[in-house]
């Protein structure tokens, strides 16, 4: 007997903003410091820890995320690796111009943490401080069809939209700043969910669209929801 499917779920809707952020690649010290265009799962969970002001259950939540910003450009930063200021180097950094988070959260309870956050919102870096735009409790509703753009997949989702660029991303990383790494997606462009083309689209299995987001040819935004472990 097959599982019936919830056809509503409540969520927490967030949208900060910010004038710039730079989501580092792990494991690069020096020369050219490239960016993720799209926050980890793991600098989502740090910012839910800012906001309430301690560490949470990472596997007490979902969470799913539409990310924009208008250009990518590089500056230049000091590096400090435990030496004299007059030796550091310099060296360039990719940041991202008026980034845009929308931030779906499951359970709906911090609400209130992020009405009134504990620590100052920030995204990717410490000094990349964020604005909250909006914040609401919305009802995500089960669709056949959506349209999907600017957002993180998992990997199975990959072959079921054109254009997605493959990554690998700190999913969890705990107090002892121990990470966990996971397989992702990263998909900018706008897409019809499912493909009409594909034809193995009657396979697809239905998703969450967003009610309150602008539709595409009648279609609603589509969010998935992924988890922290």
């Amino acid at each position: 007997m097959s599982q019936t499917l919830p056809e509503q779920k409540r969520v927490l809707k967030v949208v900060i903003a910010g004038t710039v952020t730079s989501f580092r690649y792990p494991h690069f010290l020096q020369g050219v410091q490239p960016t993720y265009e799209m926050p980890p799962p793991s600098t989502i969970y740090g910012l839910i820890c800012a906001v309430t002001g301690s560490f949470e259950p990472p596997e007490a939540f979902e969470f799913g995320v539409h990310f924009t910003y208008e250009v990518k450009f590089h500056d230049l930063e000091h590096v400090h690796l435990n030496v004299p200021y007059r030796m550091a180097n310099p060296f360039q950094r990719e940041l991202l111009y008026n980034p845009v988070l929308t931030l779906y959260l499951t359970p709906a309870r911090y609400h209130e943490a992020f009405e009134r956050p504990y620590y100052p919102l920030a995204l990717g870096r410490s000094q990349d401080l964020m604005t909250r735009i909006s914040l609401d409790v919305i009802t995500l509703e089960r669709a056949t069809n959506a349209y999907f753009e600017h957002t993180l997949l998992p990997t199975e989702y990959a072959p079921r939209f054109q254009r997605t660029i493959a990554t690998t991303m700190a999913r969890y990383i705990d107090p002892r700043r121990r990470a966990t790494w996971g397989q992702y997606a990263i998909l900018k462009d706008r897409v019809i969910y499912p493909d009409p083309d594909d034809m193995f689209r009657a396979d697809y299995e239905p998703i969450w669209v967003d009610p309150t987001a602008s539709p595409y040819q009648g279609l609603g935004r589509g969010v998935i929801l992924h988890r922290f472990i």
